[in-house]
């Protein structure tokens, strides 16, 4: 292993792939042996001198830990951008987050964020609708969307799923969703499913005057078949499809972003499983980077949390993961382990808050979030005394109260929807 890829008087190229990370050293290894073998083994190195990496070619291609804290354990490191498939985020994480985080040497290794070269942004499409294309085509402005999830996640027949979410609609959605591990079931087929729900979306449609998008999951055991169900969907009028990002996989979602091309599908990303690497904060890959990877490669919308439901995750956090999805320019934040990332002009992605949720909680969303963030509701809505329409109403209720900069209690002394919410949901 080379001494040398410790270089604090270096300064990132413009076209380098910049990482940070926070690394703790096993018991006996030094701080800078730790960040040394790491860096080496995410590049160009091995566990001992090897005669095959010459001078010239070490000199080229080297990687430069440019910033050390062994104070904070914060590394970070510059990578030239000759070591990468710039279009691949699979090859890129088999670098930065492979290996790595199984040497001895290290106790702890997190991947915090990665910031890319403008070099690999042009390989990418980003989203090919984003914030403001989902704005477009909802036909909603000016305010949060409100959404939620067919519940139970499963176990309901078709027809059952259908008229859950047609009276979803019919209460005020505009968004309606399948949950993470609805996919293709015996009791709930994938086609039947799609075909009776986007039958009843149009029907609620015609009943309200709005726009209401169902969004299918997709999710399957191949990306052919993944395809298959995108061209089915295509076929139906759908406009929308959700994919479980983690467990299909990163070459998964790159090859469904450029099927978007033909299907003009808005792809929902839905981060199930996220938390088997992005929960330790001393271990593993931050979610940062992955909603990162998200906007690079195209996703269109991104669950990110919520701060006050019941889902994992600190108010900074929760920000960050917003700012990463809808910034053009993102600001280094030292104190929050954050890169400054310019995206390049690649479209922001629209941030999801689900997890929790009830419409009592919608004041505190809008104060967190602003605007441009997709509410969506679960039992929140469906556990609603009323029903799930009525849930569905005392939603927007309470986001019209919200806006109007109306109490929720003055609000619902007029709006028995939302009245009856709060008797179920407001802390006494």
């Amino acid at each position: 292993m080379r001494r040398d890829y410790i270089d604090t008087g270096y300064s990132p190229k413009d076209t380098d792939l910049t990482c940070e990370f926070h690394i703790e050293p096993s018991a006996g290894v030094n701080f800078e042996e730790a960040a040394t073998h790491m860096a080496g083994e995410s590049s160009i190195d091995s566990w001992t001198e090897i005669a095959t990496l010459s001078p010239e070619l070490a000199a080229r291609l080297k990687p430069h830990v440019f910033y050390v804290d062994e104070g904070s354990q914060t590394v970070r490191v510059a990578y030239s951008e000759e070591l990468f498939e710039l279009g691949s985020v699979p090859q890129v994480l088999s670098a930065v987050a492979g290996n790595i985080l199984s040497m001895k040497v290290v106790e702890n290794l997190r991947l915090q964020d990665i910031a890319f070269p403008k070099s690999m942004l042009r390989e990418f499409k980003g989203p090919k609708f984003g914030l403001l294309g989902v704005r477009k085509l909802t036909g909603v402005e000016g305010r949060p969307l409100i959404g939620t999830i067919v519940k139970p996640k499963v176990g309901l027949n078709s027809e059952k799923h259908a008229e859950v979410a047609y009276n979803s609609f019919a209460g005020g959605c505009d968004l309606v969703k399948d949950d993470e591990n609805l996919t293709d079931q015996k009791f709930n087929s994938f086609e039947k499913r799609a075909e009776l729900t986007l039958k009843l979306a149009e029907k609620a449609e015609a009943e309200t005057g709005e726009r209401k998008m169902y969004i299918c999951n997709i999710t399957a055991p191949t990306c052919k078949e993944m395809i298959r169900r995108m061209n089915v969907l295509k076929d139906l009028g759908a406009h929308y499809a959700m994919v479980d990002i983690v467990p299909a996989g990163w070459t998964a979602l790159q090859t469904l972003r450029e099927e978007v091309e033909d299907t003009d599908l808005v792809l929902h990303a839905h981060r199930c499983m996220h938390s088997a690497y992005t929960r330790n904060p001393r271990h593993g890959i931050s979610m940062l980077v992955v909603a990162k990877l998200c906007r690079l490669i195209g996703l269109d919308q991104l669950h990110i949390g919520t701060v006050v439901g019941k889902m994992h995750g600190e108010k900074h956090e929760v920000l960050n993961l917003r700012d990463e999805c809808v910034l053009d320019n993102v600001p280094a934040d030292e104190s929050q382990h954050v890169l400054a990332q310019d995206w390049g002009g690649l479209k922001p992605m629209f941030p999801v808050a689900s997890g929790g949720l009830a419409p009592t909680m919608i004041p505190d969303l809008y104060s967190i979030f602003g605007r441009d963030i997709i509410m969506q509701f679960g039992g929140g809505i469906h556990a609603h005394p009323m029903g799930t329409a009525a849930g569905a109403t005392a939603c927007r209720q309470a986001l019209e109260a919200t806006l109007e900069g109306v109490s929720l209690q003055e609000y619902a002394k007029k709006h028995k929807e939302l009245e009856v919410a709060l008797d179920k949901w407001l802390k006494k």
